[in-house]
């Protein structure tokens, strides 16, 4: 049997608040911008709620533009990326964001990694939302590793061992614009996808 099991601190808190937050409006349409967790029965739960998903496969389709002052949007435990966020906040709309606190730290860390003019190395899933919210926040350099193959490949490149054209195919999904690897890699900061697993994690730091 597992040691420990169950949701960890950041994701109770998220459920909690997304849980009272239908208690305290319950006239009100509430939109998520995705799942509050990757747990099925929690947003299987909130969809019987009354949940409105503007994204993820609980999604119907609902539009941004339909979203008005007097809706409530929910950020979910993995946060939201820069530009999703103001686009909200220029609907003027209630927001209530369930961010973890272990996800705000890594996002503090690509911030300084950017006003020290660092690309950010981030362990992680391309198309995870926590992910994309944290290189949203990398200012215009960042490059994304799934694994130990690849920031090894990453580290062989950085010492001389390997082809520019090859790098750029095999990162093209996870790099910030015009990336290149010959400039972007002379100063680097790591940071992570906070559900990676934290061994590997450190392993690529």
């Amino acid at each position: 049997l597992a040691k420990e099991f169950g949701f960890c601190y950041g994701v109770e808190r998220a459920v909690d608040i997304a849980y009272q937050t239908r208690q305290r409006y319950p006239d009100k349409r509430i939109f998520i911008t995705n799942e509050i967790i990757h747990n099925a029965s929690v947003n299987e739960r909130l969809r019987d709620m009354g949940f409105i998903f503007l994204s993820g496969s609980y999604s119907k389709g609902q539009p941004y533009d339909d979203i008005n002052n007097d809706d409530v949007v929910i950020l979910p435990a993995f946060g939201a990326a820069v530009k999703e966020i103001e686009i909200l906040r220029a609907k003027n709309c209630i927001l209530v964001d369930t961010t973890c606190g272990a996800v705000v730290n890594v996002w503090k860390s690509v911030e300084k990694y950017a006003q020290d003019r660092y690309t950010s190395v981030i362990h992680g899933r391309y198309n995870h939302e926590e992910t994309i919210a944290t290189s949203s926040r990398a200012g215009s350099r960042y490059l994304i590793v799934r694994d130990l193959d690849e920031a090894k490949y990453v580290c062989n490149y950085i010492l001389g061992q390997g082809c520019r054209a090859e790098f750029l195919q095999k990162f093209a999904k996870g790099v910030s614009l015009d990336f290149d690897p010959d400039k972007d890699l002379q100063f680097i900061g790591v940071a992570n996808q906070t559900t990676m697993l934290s061994t590997e994690s450190m392993e690529i730091t």
